[in-house]
């Protein structure tokens, strides 16, 4: 499994108009939804965003291609480490290349099925941290998803899988940038102190799991 960076227009697009103004773990407006609105009105097309898109662009001297070689090379070289301890977690391997695309939204989903996530074009500090929770929903997916959220429902599996990725802070602190923590939301803060102290008990993610449903 490669990560491989990139820059989608459309997809650009999409990742502003739909999840910029809100998404299911934060009600609020991205800065760069608000810019959008203040434009174009409350009800932006997707042509008006994509001439904001572009003019964001041009105004802020983003340079995409020298951007996606920074971010793949900072990714590519701990790559391999991460993937080791993700897989000695989950007890799983993915085998399909997964897309990051470039966005100039802050809110960065991503698309399980399509295999492809979101990544800030405005924030290297935290890019290797985004693609790292990114990364962790995918494996939650792939090792418990499947099968768990039709019986727990959404909303549950939700709360679970975001609050997983505080492992980051404990497996990976290593890979993490200096000073960057993977911090999660509010809601989810209690939850993901137990999930901490669980794992100090059993470092068992199957054993974690059951725990938590």
């Amino acid at each position: 499994m490669k990560i491989i960076f990139d820059y989608d227009l459309s997809k650009d697009v999409w990742c502003l108009l739909n999840k910029g103004k809100s998404s299911i773990n934060s009600p609020t407006p991205t800065k760069e939804y608000e810019k959008l609105t203040k434009d174009f009105g409350e009800n932006p097309t997707e042509d008006d965003t994509k001439i904001f898109i572009e003019k964001f662009i041009s105004d802020n001297n983003i340079n995409k291609n020298e951007i996606i070689k920074k971010y793949q090379n900072d990714w590519d070289s701990i790559s391999d480490r991460f993937q080791n301890i993700v897989e000695k977690v989950f007890e799983i391997s993915l085998s399909k290349d997964i897309t990051a695309y470039l966005s100039i939204n802050s809110r960065c989903p991503y698309n399980i099925d399509e295999n492809y996530f979101f990544i800030s074009i405005q924030n290297d500090l935290r890019t290797r941290k985004t693609a790292m929770h990114e990364l962790w929903h995918f494996y939650t997916w792939y090792k418990f998803g499947l099968i768990w959220e039709d019986k727990i429902g959404k909303e549950k599996y939700n709360e679970i899988k975001e609050s997983l990725t505080v492992l980051l802070n404990i497996e990976c602190k290593d890979l993490l940038p200096d000073g960057i923590l993977d911090k999660g939301y509010t809601q989810h803060q209690e939850l993901r102190d137990k999930i901490l102290k669980l794992w100090e008990e059993t470092k068992d993610i199957n054993k974690l799991w059951n725990s938590l449903i």
